[in-house]
């Protein structure tokens, strides 16, 4: 099955850790969003699409590049680093990508390091959002989690 991954990630890069472990793991070809062009996509079989969660969504260049996308019946999957996880956080790009004809097979998020103000106490709570949360993730289980998922994406 010949697979893509498109994704954006910065800040902290924990979205392009996950990407570059599935990437490997299914011998996909591996693009950043900002170089990736809407007629590459009829070249696969499986697509998968992600980002950091910010604004309790996928990054909005991400969400344009699907909105820009036509119309396809392809098979897709959702990925995600988040600093807490939540289904809604979701919500938005699967409704972008039905509203292209594609067939969400399944999903995936782990925790991603966040650090607000450029260090990361590892907080609870809610003084989480000032001193960050979730050091070191995604960690070598997030990973290894993420090398399962994508050996499952393979069965489909």
């Amino acid at each position: 099955m010949k697979t893509l991954i498109i994704y954006k990630s910065y800040h902290h890069l924990s979205t392009e850790k996950l990407a570059k472990t599935m990437a490997e793991t299914m011998k996909a070809k591996l693009v950043k969003v900002d170089d990736a062009q809407p007629e590459m996509l009829s070249e696969y079989d499986l697509i998968g699409f992600g980002s950091g969660i910010y604004n309790y969504n996928h990054h909005k260049d991400l969400i344009k590049f699907i909105e820009n996308m036509s119309s396809m019946d392809k098979k897709v999957f959702i990925f995600s680093t988040s600093g807490n996880f939540r289904e809604r956080h979701h919500n938005l790009i699967k409704e972008k990508l039905n509203q292209k004809g594609c067939k969400i097979i399944d999903e995936f998020n782990c925790f991603g390091e966040f650090r607000p103000l450029g260090f990361n106490l590892d907080v609870n709570g809610p003084l989480a959002f000032i001193f960050g949360k979730n050091k070191g993730h995604p960690d070598a289980k997030d990973l290894e989690n993420a090398r399962e998922f994508a050996k499952s994406l393979l069965n489909e």
